[in-house]
């Protein structure tokens, strides 16, 4: 990886407008047009081509799903725009996606993650959205409560692709390091450093991986939440 991709992109307007949780957030349409424009200048740069199609999958797809990851949103304790912006970086809301390494469903849950929050039927929409969120939950609660809310469903995201140890690894090594390992920002500059140092380039990749992967959900995120903001405003103006 050549550099650190921005992960903080727009978390301060982001957060200000848009909810993490199950809470509702407002924000003016100023504050949308500026959002929509750096969601947008982000797209071109990192995936140009990939906005047509998650806006055509947002159409066609996602209305298969939307209200069993609103159920499912109320186990982990995210907003269901959140969850469905993981599953789609997991399957692109494809209930029969499997991955080369076996993972499978609309969450990709691995063997071992189903057997542990109680899923027999991984490629079952309804089992994998509940174990998905029944699994989030379970990392979020893992986190220490020093961890501000955001960085902690960074953090959460990461360790669910990654895993739970390395990103605890990289909150410890933040801390010997001086730095914030609360903070998400310096936690996966933290993964970074870890993953360009190691001699394994099994671990190197799968690092990189994590980062782009939170980095993915975070912009899935972003564009979806606008989009049902302003479907919501056209509806109530309709």
């Amino acid at each position: 990886m050549d550099k650190l991709r921005p992960f903080s992109f727009c978390v301060i307007v982001f957060i200000a407008f848009l909810g993490l949780d199950n809470s509702v957030v407002s924000y003016n349409s100023d504050n949308t047009a500026y959002l929509e424009k750096e969601l947008d200048m982000l797209w071109k740069e990192h995936d140009p081509a990939g906005k047509e199609v998650f806006l055509e999958r947002v159409e066609k797809r996602l209305p298969n799903w939307e209200k069993l990851f609103k159920e499912a949103a109320n186990l982990s304790e995210i907003h269901w725009t959140l969850l469905a912006a993981i599953s789609y970086q997991e399957s692109h809301w494809n209930p029969k996606a499997i991955s080369k390494t076996g993972v499978r469903g609309l969450m990709m849950l691995t063997q071992t993650t189903a057997k542990e929050v109680g899923i027999l039927r991984r490629t079952d929409p309804v089992q994998s959205v509940l174990g998905g969120s029944i699994y989030i939950h379970k990392l979020i609660e893992r986190f220490p409560n020093s961890v501000p809310r955001q960085d902690k469903l960074w953090m959460t995201i990461a360790a669910y692709n990654l895993g739970f140890t390395y990103v605890k690894e990289a909150r410890e090594e933040a801390k010997a390091n001086k730095m914030d390992p609360d903070s998400w920002e310096d936690v996966s500059k933290t993964l970074f450093l870890l993953g360009e140092d190691s001699s394994n380039e099994n671990m190197s990749r799968r690092i990189e991986e994590a980062l782009d992967y939170v980095f993915k959900v975070q912009l899935y995120f972003q564009t979806l939440s606008v989009l049902v903001r302003n479907s919501n405003e056209h509806t109530i103006n309709s």
